[in-house]
């Protein structure tokens, strides 16, 4: 399958490349979300043949395979807190590093965020950078003044899934992801761990770190039909708390980007 090339090829490649890091404190946690069930035993020998290739020990970047157990096939949101909620069991003091299989990071990704952790920090962001098939790249400079609620209620700055770096008992202190939504989950997410923490518990690396492949391919964010159900439900869960001018902006937004039309216009 494709994905999974993507997945051992690209996205955990990138892991095992990782520079200024210990890789025997680094522990990876694959979490299998295919319709095909085969698939499961198929990723698990391509690990291994990759591993093998890369001539690493059982304690470098050592591995683990397991399968969704969230809701499935919705989003990413069941397979992202299958993997939290294992980690947080495993190692409760922790942080968590989100890696989707159509992403890759940038061979410092992981020492950057790594060195910026002190007693205090509960999450550290680096840049995103969008690679598009027609060649064309989008950077998103990211800063502390963007990470507010009010700027992910209007849109998303620049925090997806694979460029959040988590303590993991931040995470599970609001629940990890909704997995009602079939998208808007990043934003959901960061509205809600804003809400609770502080901007002095954040740090934000001020450079590219990862890299985020926008193919074609079938996902949540190309289908017309759920992104209008997943703004529907961001909407009715979030349209009360932000004022009526963040509310127009935040639709006009939704209108420009995904032909959005909000349930009082239909």
């Amino acid at each position: 399958m494709m994905r999974t090339d993507w997945l051992i090829n690209r996205s955990l490649l990138s892991v095992y490349k990782q520079v200024n890091v210990n890789s025997e404190l680094i522990n990876v946690l694959i979490v299998d979300d295919n319709k095909n069930e085969d698939e499961f035993f198929n990723i698990k020998n391509e690990v291994n043949k990759l591993r093998k290739l890369l001539n690493l020990s059982a304690l470098d970047f050592s591995t683990e395979i397991i399968r969704n157990t969230g809701v499935k096939f919705n989003s990413g949101t069941g397979a992202w807190n299958t993997g939290i909620r294992n980690t947080y069991t495993s190692f409760k003091n922790g942080f968590i590093s989100i890696l989707d299989d159509d992403d890759e990071y940038l061979p410092n990704h992981l020492s950057n965020c790594i060195s910026e952790i002190d007693n205090n920090t509960l999450a550290v962001f680096q840049w995103l950078e969008w690679r598009n098939q027609d060649g064309s790249t989008m950077n998103f400079p990211l800063n502390l003044e963007k990470l507010t609620p009010k700027h992910f209620f209007v849109g998303n700055p620049g925090v997806q899934g694979s460029n959040m770096f988590f303590k993991t008992e931040a995470l599970i202190a609001i629940n990890g992801f909704d997995e009602t939504l079939p998208n808007t989950t990043d934003r959901d997410l960061m509205i809600r761990f804003l809400w609770n923490n502080e901007s002095s518990q954040i740090k934000v690396i001020g450079n590219v770190g990862v890299l985020h492949y926008n193919h074609k391919q079938a996902k949540v964010n190309n289908t017309i039909f759920l992104k209008q159900q997943g703004l529907d439900l961001f909407y009715q869960k979030y349209t009360t708390h932000f004022s009526k001018e963040a509310y127009i902006k935040s639709l006009t937004r939704a209108k420009n980007y995904f032909s959005y039309t909000p349930i009082e216009e239909r």
